[in-house]
């Protein structure tokens, strides 16, 4: 029988004809045939990396009765003549040296050991695609039989991958062994790579070397290892809430001496208090998992009897870790659990235990280790569980950047929009928090607020709340307002975070109200034990008021800002008996031009204009005090300063306290007099600097 063998390799465009003259029966000569193929096919496969490779072979078989049947040791020289020319196909296909790893599928959830679905499938063949990474040689698993199963063979591979591309999915996470996990890391690698990058092929590239539980590692595990550290402590958080998700239970610290080990499987319990109402694992976790350095390793169902290896026991088992420790390499684990919702007991009679029962492990000889004495191993730590909610709390906090300026320029003619006269935040502690209504008690001096505000609205972040209504009975009255706000639940602050929330309002015009008007907004025990909030439950825990700045509101007059003040102070004299205070301070004219004379007392006098000080002394008053005013505006006469319209000018006041006894003293700047007429004395009028805590100098002690 004549048989033809025709391989096609249209990548490279080669083709192979062997034409063999074989004197067996028709049977036979079509099982050798085969047997060549596999022969040449595999050769092929496992020898090159052009995964990419198409083959078509073609058998025919005819029969040529003339012909003579070949020798044994003549088809043996056209099978060597064959292998020499797929070593030379090889030479050819090795010249295209990448390859493209693309499958054009993007991976969107973590997966594990156990996990299906046609992204595990997908995987397995983005990891089929480069020898170095694929998931078995033949069989199940194999280029072209792909299953929808996360099993051993597909973590080996994953590990394999990250191995690869250490430096970008291990190093960043502090992790030196792979972990088989296809985690956050490990998938943003495999997206990156599956849309078309192209990934440069090693040159003499060797399968992988399954990392299944005992095989021996010689390119990875080193000596004749053991386990002789294990260590089991409490997690930071000993209390765990109901349908929280991954949390950390125990901490785990191992350590091998004498050599690498390998850890196949970790067998935990999970044991419930005598005094449980709910003793049952299964109805109380979801998901037990393992962490190494932030990084989820393995996960565990264990929401049914059967997940269970000792029911009675709560024991569970993480089998194929084929997590690498190596000799004196501290390695830090945590163990997590998820908790389902309504949890019988939880907050009162809910704690549990969990404890390491056994740990299995090969050395670099493939020895197995089962161990549970090592350490604190069947020691454990506890846990409680606690209700949805507990815990949860919103604390309020003033803004640092709150009344930078205590000054508002209000029109006369019409409304003056969006002034913030309250900056604050809002903290989520213990749980995610939705805010419903949010309260602000705004006072208004002698006028109602009615008379002085527009309208006020909540900014929080790129929304912002009108008014809901406003409550002027029982603690509040028409200048003493209570201001409520309907967020509609729109407003999500997650745990741990802070929400910035700015009280703005719209002023009328002035001429309701006098000029110098104050304005301040506060958050007390008050407003802040009305807010309506839900996190797992209704919040009903609050922390911290916040106390705005009283704002004057000017439409003409001078101001002066609380942030620009500067005071200076020290003793001088043999003993210490005098001191010399200097405030220097800033003056703005608002709508007109302003005069101020020179003038400066601790006196209570007016008629000559100037600034007025007091001494606020521990031991008895002054002796005697004396004080100048300088600056650096225009001195239209002789001690008399003007300010234009508009114009901000620089005034310093240096003030001599000499003390009648020995004590802590301080000076205030109490008013600033000035006047529309040229002489600074004419129709006087009065500011009074606030707030007043800002224009005080610190104490100095004076001797007598």
């Amino acid at each position: 029988m004549l048989v033809t063998v025709s391989i096609v390799l249209p990548d490279c465009n080669i083709s192979i004809a062997l034409y063999l003259n074989i004197g067996l029966h028709d049977y036979q000569s079509q099982t050798l045939s085969k047997l060549l193929i596999n022969i040449i096919m595999n050769k092929l496969y496992k020898n090159t990396l052009a995964t990419s490779l198409m083959a078509l072979v073609l058998l025919t078989g005819t029969f040529v009765p003339q012909a003579k049947a070949q020798s044994i040791s003549v088809l043996q020289a056209q099978i060597a003549e064959l292998m020499a020319t797929v070593i030379k196909l090889q030479a050819e296909i090795a010249k295209n040296n990448t390859s493209t790893n693309s499958t054009g599928y993007t991976w969107t959830r973590t997966l594990n050991i156990g996990a299906t679905g046609e992204d595990v499938k997908k995987l397995q063949q983005f990891l089929n695609s480069s020898p170095d990474t694929s998931v078995a040689l033949s069989g199940v698993g194999s280029a072209g039989f792909e299953t929808t199963y996360y099993g051993p063979a597909t973590a080996n591979a994953v590990s394999k991958f990250q191995t690869k591309y250490r430096s970008e999915i291990l190093s960043p996470a502090g992790l030196v062994n792979p972990t088989g996990f296809f985690g956050p890391s490990t998938m943003t690698k495999a997206n990156a790579l599956n849309k078309g990058s192209v990934v440069t092929k090693p040159t003499d590239p060797k399968p992988s070397t399954p990392t299944g539980s005992g095989t021996t590692k010689p390119n990875q595990l080193k000596g004749d290892g053991e386990l002789n550290k294990f260590e089991i402590d409490n997690a930071d958080e000993k209390d765990v809430k109901e349908n929280v998700a991954d949390a950390v239970v125990a901490e785990l610290k191992l350590e091998a001496e004498d050599g690498d080990i390998e850890i196949s499987r970790m067998d935990f319990a999970l044991v419930a208090d005598n005094s449980n109402t709910e003793k049952d694992p299964w109805d109380t976790f979801e998901t037990i998992s393992l962490w190494v350095n932030g990084e989820k390793i393995d996960e565990k169902s264990i929401d049914a009897k059967s997940d269970y290896l000792n029911k009675n026991l709560g024991t569970v088992r993480f089998a194929n870790l084929n997590l690498i420790l190596e000799e004196d390499e501290e390695m830090e684990m945590q163990v997590a659990v998820t908790v389902q919702n309504s949890v019988k007991g939880a907050g009162g009679n809910a704690n549990w235990t969990i404890s390491t029962e056994r740990i299995r492990y090969f050395d670099a000889d493939g020895v197995a280790t089962d161990d549970n004495t090592t350490g604190d191993l069947t020691d454990d730590v506890t846990f409680s569980i606690v209700k949805r909610g507990d815990g949860e709390e919103l604390k309020f906090v003033k803004s640092s950047d709150d009344g930078e300026d205590t000054h508002i320029v209000v029109n006369t003619s019409k409304k003056t929009t969006g002034e913030t006269i309250l900056e604050y935040t809002i903290e989520a502690i213990d749980s995610d928090i939705t805010l419903d209504k949010l309260y602000v008690n705004v006072l208004t001096a002698n006028k109602s607020y009615s008379d002085v505000v527009a309208g006020t609205k909540l900014v929080l972040g790129s929304q912002t709340f009108k008014q809901d209504s406003v409550l002027t009975t029982g603690n509040y009255s028409a200048t003493n307002t209570r201001v409520a706000f309907d967020l509609d639940s729109k407003i999500k602050i997650k745990e741990g975070d802070k929400q910035t929330v700015k009280v703005v309002v719209d002023l009328k015009s002035q001429t309701a109200y006098a000029n110098g008007q104050t304005i301040q907004a506060k958050i007390t025990s008050l407003e802040r034990d009305a807010t309506k909030a839900e996190g797992a439950d209704d919040i009903n825990e609050f922390s911290g008021t916040v106390i705005g700045e009283e704002y004057t509101l000017i439409s003409t007059g001078i101001m002066s800002s609380p942030q620009n003040v500067k005071f200076t102070s020290k003793t001088q004299g043999q003993n210490n008996t005098t001191g010399i205070f200097k405030v220097e301070f800033e003056i703005t004219a608002v709508e007109n031009d302003f005069y101020i004379t020179d003038f400066a007392t601790d006196s209570a006098t007016t008629s000559l204009g100037g600034v007025r000080f007091s001494v606020q002394t521990s031991a008895g008053a002054p002796d005697n005090t004396s004080a100048s005013l300088a600056s650096n505006a225009k001195e239209v006469s002789n001690g008399v300063f003007v300010i234009r319209e508009g114009e901000t000018k620089k005034f310093d006041l240096s003030i001599v306290v000499d003390a009648s006894a020995a004590g802590q003293h301080r000076v205030f700047l109490d008013k600033i007099l000035f006047s529309t007429n040229p002489d600074g004395v004419t129709g006087i009028q009065t500011y009074i600097p606030t707030p007043t805590n800002n224009f005080r100098s610190p104490y100095e002690f004076i001797n007598n």
